[in-house]
């Protein structure tokens, strides 16, 4: 698991973080998601560049078929909010138009 998911998140994250570990639910591997139809608003997906679960090339696959979108790339691996916080937010407030 901290191979391809957690190998950039800081050591102090994940401890404080351990106490809240739960296994996975079933569902989300044996459910799709049934929704007729997505909201009308503005749809981005970014991916850490250095994601060993789910490779860069083969996210922006998915973004292109599924959504017809160009997929931003930013560094961070798996776990872009718990690695790097301040560098997903500042990615996402840039991308917004406000300021910081």
């Amino acid at each position: 698991m901290t191979t391809y998911f957690l190998h950039d998140v800081p050591a102090e994250t994940l401890a404080d973080g351990a106490e809240h570990d739960r296994p996975e639910a079933d569902i989300v591997f044996s459910q799709s998601c049934d929704v007729p139809h997505w909201s009308n608003v503005r749809t981005r997906v970014v991916a850490g560049l250095d994601d060993r679960f789910f490779p860069v090339d083969f996210q922006r696959q998915v973004a292109r078929q599924r959504l017809g979108i160009e997929m931003d790339v930013i560094p961070g691996g798996h776990l872009l909010a718990l690695a790097d916080p301040s560098g997903l937010a500042h990615y996402l407030d840039r991308d917004a138009g406000l300021p910081g």
